[in-house]
């Protein structure tokens, strides 16, 4: 499922680039001191959630499947989560190839 990932970091790149790169550049940076990167990890965060179309739309329209696999993970091993997060990812999937065949 590649694909998804691909998509969901083209809109991350295309709507919150400059706060791609700093908070990269921040976590790269040789005095690997990632307490200073806070901040940007919080204007990263921001930026995909209110400007990030395709992240949007899965939370949105997956919010059960987010809401099952978090629950998941509350009660014990990601390993036993696997068949919530696929179903999670399938959601996810279906939202951004819904949306790019529709532009």
């Amino acid at each position: 499922m590649a694909v998804l990932d691909d998509i969901i970091l083209q809109d991350v790149a295309k709507s919150c680039g400059a706060q791609f790169r700093n908070y990269h550049e921040c976590i790269l940076a040789p005095d690997g001191d990632a307490k200073k990167c806070l901040p940007l990890q919080d204007e990263l965060q921001n930026c995909v959630k209110n400007d990030v179309p395709s992240f949007q739309r899965i939370q949105k329209n997956c919010a059960t499947k987010i809401a099952e696999f978090e629950s998941c993970l509350k009660k014990g091993s990601s390993i036993s989560c696997s068949d919530q997060l696929k179903a999670l990812r399938s959601c996810a999937l279906q939202q951004v190839e819904s949306s790019k065949s529709s532009q």
